[in-house]
């Protein structure tokens, strides 16, 4: 039977950080929040294990306050952790690793008046390297600043779950599904694809709904408890 041992992930989010410079202590009281962490912690290794330096910026004057991701979908993005990674050789040579920020939907921008409240919150989200302090409240990112991002979901995955994750894929990357990477711009090309990340197992019908992707070559992955996006 599948269990998540939240003392155990937590102890083990508490050396990964320690170990990469960050002094953190708070990775949420919820299950669902330190699998958040989780999913956070597990995008950052993603990019060192592939070459890239990775440093944990604090909020606060010098950097030098505690490590504090946002367990919340209000808050101002300067008040929290974010990490930055640099790789001198690709196009798109630093990037940030954001936790619970507003993206704006691809389809937005096509608008002749985009609607300042077409947008959606991703639990990680991969961001070009720059200044968002200016984020505040409900306020999100534009959608060209997006390069990649993450859902993370602690319960099993059904068919229902499975759907509602292509629609994310299509509302802020809808080009995902045009199914051939090798298309896709220098930009996104050594980045992880989007994924959705579940802590359980997935049922039947939502592994079945994952080989139908696999065979459409969608560029984007579901994760589960058998087939994990990556170890911390």
């Amino acid at each position: 039977m599948w269990t998540f041992d939240q003392e155990s992930t937590i102890n083990k989010l508490t050396s990964f950080f320690q170990s990469n410079g960050g002094t953190a202590r708070d990775f949420g009281n919820r299950i669902y929040q330190t699998f958040e962490a989780v999913t956070f912690a597990q995008v950052i290794k993603w990019y060192q294990d592939n070459g890239w330096t990775c440093e944990v910026v604090n909020p606060g004057a010098g950097h030098k306050s505690d490590f504090r991701l946002k367990f919340s979908t209000r808050g101002n993005a300067k008040n929290f952790t974010f990490v930055r990674c640099t790789k001198a050789s690709e196009v798109t040579n630093s990037v940030q690793i954001r936790h619970q920020i507003r993206v704006e939907i691809y389809h937005n921008i096509k608008r002749s008046k985009p609607v300042n409240k077409a947008n959606i919150v991703c639990d990680v989200a991969i961001l070009k390297d720059e200044s968002y302090d200016h984020i505040v409240g409900n306020m999100h990112v534009t959608n060209d600043k997006l390069i990649s991002f993450s859902e993370a979901k602690h319960m099993d995955a059904y068919a229902e779950l499975i759907a509602s994750f292509v629609g994310i894929v299509h509302e802020l990357q809808p080009w995902r599904m045009i199914n051939d990477r090798k298309k896709l711009r220098s930009l996104y090309k050594n980045h992880p694809k989007p994924f959705l990340n579940i802590s359980g197992i997935s049922h039947l019908t939502a592994s079945a709904i994952k080989e139908t992707f696999k065979k459409r070559k969608y560029d984007f992955e579901i994760f589960d408890a058998h087939n994990s996006f990556n170890k911390i």
